[in-house]
């Protein structure tokens, strides 16, 4: 069913499901923070400022668009929070005008008002840099603009916006010397796509995901020396109420006195967030324009240098076996510092290397091959560190293991735990037999479709006929996720058709699915209740 309008009600699901994303990985986004100081605060100033977003528009969520929206707006200016949240308040701001008369929308208006959102937050910058969260914005708005004059359903257009906005991450690191010398994509730019993650994975009536894997970008434990904070120390943010003069007058007289000078909004209400070496005298040229309300000055440096000096030793690393690119990316994502990738049956050397190049000398291995087993249990006599062997069974727990790790925390789970997580994710590998076989009773000739799980084999005239037997052998039909892993002679239109064929027969379950870039089956499934 297709989604083609977008209203005040749904609006507001979009902001709370971007928030949920935010916090979720807030931290994550923290330990990205490099620019435009190495402050590490970033995830927590955009979770912030959208969760008041998110909480002004749920109070009236069944008002037309352009209600929720304009009070969603000026929740976040009031809440925002760090230059990112400022960044993303005036994005908000920029929209609800353009929604201003609307009681609903569809994709070309919404497309158009992410370019309007866009242009009000670069006119908020004195000197907007590229390869920040303005660049991946402005990617995605241009995206969505060609995407709306073809495509009519919020989900598919969502989704090629959410694509653009992760090519353009991934350019950021090119386009701002800092980031690359730090080895990580901008902070501000990943939070721009967790909240278009969540926002995608929240549409209404839409059983089928076709998103791109979470991004969790690898944490930045470090520091490097050049990365300091300087001159202008105090990040300062104060409300301007009863606000005398206009937000560029205020911007003029406040410039000289710091940087990274954000002043949004218009009288009575004005947000301002500086760095500066004199909060005092900024707060004094400003209340002489207006009431001074919630004042925040954080000291940058102290923030910096607790980051740097009293960052704990990385407490573990993971290892995982992994079948392709795509589960390769996803492994990483979750929180892999080292993979073994397209390496059929990994030897015990393989291992070791693998081990050896982790940071930490507590190493946890996922295994994710029931053949690789044997030979992991070697690395433990090999090495001087401590090697924990998860012997998940294939790639579909591994991720499951991974997943129970990642959402742990500091807190690491015990081994049992981790196992117990993987053990729930029924898998079943979906491919063309390589030869004439019998398993169990059941006959597949060589080049015909054939699933295999738990040991037992399933044939049938399709590659969707042999994942339907399977699935509903494992109690698919019951509720649930069904997460599709692609790769083989695969591509993503054949995932597609294939989501579409398993939601139809299980119309109980969501479907999602992801490239895993295997090279041993078509189709690795993954069924989690």
């Amino acid at each position: 069913m297709d989604v083609t309008s977008l209203d005040g009600r749904a609006y507001a699901k979009f902001l709370t499901a971007g928030t949920y994303f935010l916090r979720k990985y807030r931290q994550v986004l923290n330990d990205l923070n490099v620019f435009p100081v190495p402050d590490g605060d970033t995830g927590t100033n955009m979770y912030l400022t959208v969760r008041s977003a998110a909480l002004e528009a749920g109070k009236i969520h069944g008002a037309p668009l352009s209600e929720v929206a304009a009070v969603a707006a000026q929740g976040s200016l009031m809440g925002a929070r760090g230059n990112s949240g400022v960044i993303i308040s005036q994005m908000l701001r920029g929209f609800a005008h353009h929604v201003r008369h609307r009681s609903e929308i569809d994709t070309f208006i919404l497309a158009t008002g992410m370019k309007e959102a866009v242009a009000a937050a670069r006119s908020a910058l004195l000197r907007p840099v590229e390869g920040t969260i303005i660049s991946v914005a402005e990617a995605a708005a241009d995206a969505a603009y060609h995407e709306a004059l073809h495509e009519p359903d919020l989900y598919r257009f969502a989704n090629g916006v959410l694509k653009a906005a992760n090519e353009a991450l991934d350019r950021t690191p090119d386009q701002l010397p800092v980031l690359k010398e730090a080895g990580v994509v901008d902070s501000g730019g990943a939070g721009f796509v967790f909240f278009l993650e969540g926002v995608l994975r929240f549409l209404p009536d839409v059983k089928v995901r076709a998103t791109l894997f979470p991004r969790r970008p690898a944490k930045q434990r470090v520091f490097t020396q050049t990365q300091v904070v300087g001159e202008n120390k105090f990040c300062t943010e104060f409300i301007l109420e009863q606000a005398t003069c206009g937000a560029s007058d205020l911007r003029g007289l406040l410039e000289p006195h710091g940087e990274s000078l954000l002043v949004i909004g218009a009288p009575p209400t004005i947000k301002v967030h500086i760095h500066t070496d004199d909060p005092d005298r900024v707060q004094t040229i400003a209340a002489a324009h207006g009431e001074l309300t919630r004042v925040k000055v954080d000291n940058m440096e102290q923030q910096h240098n607790v980051l740097v000096v009293d960052k704990p030793a990385v407490a573990h690393s993971i290892v995982a076996g992994v079948p392709g690119p795509g589960f390769e990316r996803i492994a990483k994502e979750l929180g892999a510092e080292v993979v073994v990738s397209g390496v059929k049956n990994p030897s015990v050397r393989d291992l070791l290397l693998a081990v050896n190049k982790c940071l930490s000398d507590d190493v946890y291995l996922f295994v994710n091959d029931k053949n690789v087993a044997l030979a992991a249990r070697e690395i433990a006599g090999l090495t001087g560190k401590t090697v924990h062997v998860l012997p998940t069974t294939d790639p579909v727990s591994g991720v499951a293991g991974l997943f129970a790790f990642r959402s742990a925390g500091d807190a690491v789970p015990s081994e049992d735990a981790i196992m117990a997580a993987a053990g729930r994710a029924r898998a079943a590998q979906v491919f063309f037999a390589g030869k004439d076989a019998t398993v169990g009773g059941t006959t597949v000739a060589e080049g015909t479709p054939a699933a295999l799980a738990a040991g037992k084999l399933y044939a049938g005239a399709s590659l969707a006929d042999a994942a339907k037997a399977v699935l509903e052998a494992l109690g698919a039909g019951g509720g649930g996720l069904i997460t599709l892993y692609y790769g083989g002679a695969q591509t993503e239109k054949d995932a597609r058709r294939m989501s579409e064929e398993m939601q139809a027969a299980f119309p109980g379950v969501e479907v999602e699915y992801y490239y895993g870039g295997l090279n041993n089956a078509e189709f690795w499934i993954s069924i989690d209740d």
